[in-house]
């Protein structure tokens, strides 16, 4: 039906929904953004408790509540899921790895992390023991910060930034499974793990940082 007073405009009821259009079309994004969002929090819970090994499209829509149909919009299979997962912990990451630390603070930090987030944890040994890429960006970040870290006056010379990076992630990744089994309880655990990061990360001062030299009194 054509506008009577002027037959070459649409009618009111087609104008209203071409304004409304724009606004559905945020919506839609919105809750794909809200859908993808859930998706993944459901499946770092599950990489958390079962391993990346363990993990499924269909469990993860069922621990998010979502359809089958919804989460393979957004995951084709299960390395795309877990590439996901990785990106976002990788992000995660880098934000973290910002905040300025000191080498034992950055010690005390990164064990903590990761007796805190197993999913990472284990989704981290899973990209490793498998040969993936998946946890790159996370890396490269930690191992940029170690590098200013040994580049310190403070520091000694010819540290090996890598390798003392490869020293301290395997560190804190074997706690990460071993945290629970030293402790009944959380405030044992917690206990137990600043026991570990405060050993750990004496030894990294000791061997990286340069002996201060004490004033000799003439």
């Amino acid at each position: 039906m054509t506008n009577p007073i002027d037959p070459e405009q649409p009618p009111d009821h087609e104008r209203a929904r071409e304004r409304a259009a724009p606004a559905r079309e945020r919506a839609l994004r919105s809750d794909a953004k809200a859908s993808r969002k859930t998706l993944l929090a459901a499946a770092r819970e599950l990489i958390a408790e079962r391993g990346p090994e363990g993990l499924t499209i269909v469990a993860v829509a069922q621990r998010a509540g979502l359809n089958r149909s919804t989460a393979y919009q957004h995951f084709r299979n299960r390395e795309e899921l877990t590439g996901a997962v990785a990106e976002d912990f990788a992000a995660e990451l880098r934000a973290l790895l910002a905040e300025p630390r000191g080498l034992a603070e950055q010690v005390d930090f990164f064990v903590h992390y990761f007796q805190q987030h197993p999913d990472i944890a284990r989704l981290w040994m899973f990209h490793l023991l498998a040969g993936q890429g998946g946890a790159r960006e996370g890396w490269e970040h930690y191992i940029a910060s170690l590098t200013r870290l040994s580049e310190s006056p403070q520091s000694q010379p010819g540290i090996d930034a890598e390798m003392l990076g490869v020293i301290g992630l395997s560190s804190a990744l074997v706690w990460s499974v071993m945290a629970g089994q030293r402790g009944s309880d959380e405030a044992t655990t917690q206990a137990e793990t600043s026991r570990f990061a405060a050993e750990l990360g004496r030894l990294f001062l000791a061997g990286t940082r340069k002996p201060e030299v004490e004033p000799t009194g003439d």
